[in-house]
């Protein structure tokens, strides 16, 4: 996919505003400790970023990581009334889905939002944290990654933020779209990057568990 090389896509007067309270918010009270935070500042868009899921505040996180304007894929239950659709759809550009199901409007407006040259938020789990670690990756990520060759950064969020701890959050090096299978989508091609994405989300947990204890040891 074509990259831009500049923050050229304005942010929302709303997204500005509050991108103030969120670092208020994760250097305070939820401050944060985040490994290759600089992973982030050089990609070029459009991309995927894509995050484990323990709490409503990580959606936040990531919006204060990612130097450009996130478009978050959410559930279409969030938009129940008018206000909450003008707020999440209209103000910070959240695209509505149906959880657990083949959504063809999402997977269009996700396609859109790559190919104007955003970037794209999905939480692969496709709901809050389960009892282990990407214990499912919705197939949805790999089928929007494979069409589009748009790059997955991955990002690990270590357990749900606790108020006045230290939170401790890791980048990860891109899933390059070279990586992909290489031919059409497929139900086995699928699969293949979907336990890419599992492996990944493991690798960056052990790696931060690992770096954590030798911080405390010293």
């Amino acid at each position: 996919m074509e990259a831009t090389n500049k923050l050229s896509i304005p942010k929302t007067a709303l997204y500005t505003f509050l991108r103030p309270f969120c670092w208020l918010m994760y250097t305070v009270i939820f401050p944060l400790r985040v490994i290759n935070r600089d992973g982030l500042k050089h990609l070029k868009a459009p991309y995927i970023l894509i995050a484990n899921h323990n709490s409503a505040l990580d959606p936040g996180v990531l919006g204060l990581l990612c130097p450009y304007e996130l478009r978050c894929l959410g559930k279409k239950e969030l938009i129940k009334n008018k206000l909450s659709s003008w707020l999440l759809e209209k103000q910070l550009h959240m695209i509505p889905v149906a959880r657990h199901s083949f959504d063809l409007q999402a997977m269009r407006s996700c396609i859109q939002t790559l190919k104007a040259g955003h970037v794209l938020c999905i939480f692969p789990e496709g709901t809050r944290k389960l009892e282990n670690l990407m214990e499912k990756v919705e197939k949805g990520v790999a089928l929007l990654a494979m069409r589009q060759k748009a790059d997955l950064i991955p990002v690990y969020i270590d357990g749900k933020l606790r108020p006045f701890h230290i939170n401790r959050v890791i980048v990860g090096d891109p899933i390059r779209a070279s990586e992909f299978p290489a031919g059409a989508y497929s139900e086995q091609n699928a699969d293949k990057l979907c336990n890419t994405i599992k492996n990944r989300f493991y690798y960056l947990r052990d790696r931060l568990h690992k770096l954590a204890a030798l911080q405390s040891d010293r």
